[in-house]
């Protein structure tokens, strides 16, 4: 990816990194949480999905330019708020969860993945060196 595509992601660093965020590997992982399918996946799937969109989720949080100590930013206030309480390890799935709670607690993750996901994208781009 370029950065000269219509849907491409800005060139935003995440903190400390000096990289760009692969926003196609994210826009897999939360379509694969969010489709529906006849069945509920297997747990070690739901598992395995729900890590890898709290990495994802992570490097998007890490992200400084969101303006949340704007005034007028209250809505991404609260998304912060919502991420970082579902980020607590006393909320989440652990062995004796039930399936279905980790199901809905890997949707979860997937949908607030993609609002900072959706955040990320509507950044401005940084001005070339």
């Amino acid at each position: 990816m370029t950065g000269n595509e219509p849907h491409a992601a800005p060139r935003h660093a995440v903190a400390g990194t000096g990289t760009g965020i692969d926003v196609d590997a994210i826009a897999r992982a939360v379509d694969h949480a969010l489709t529906k399918g006849p069945t509920r996946p297997r747990r070690d799937v739901i598992d395995t999905g729900t890590n890898e969109l709290i990495g994802h989720l992570r490097t998007l949080m890490a992200v400084e330019d969101y303006g949340y100590d704007q005034e007028g930013r209250g809505g991404v206030r609260a998304l912060f708020r919502v991420a970082y309480r579902n980020l607590d390890l006393t909320v989440r799935p652990d062995g004796a969860t039930s399936d279905a709670v980790a199901f809905t607690y890997w949707r979860m993750i997937a949908s607030l993945t993609a609002a900072f996901r959706d955040l990320y994208v509507a950044l401005p781009e940084e001005p070339a060196p």
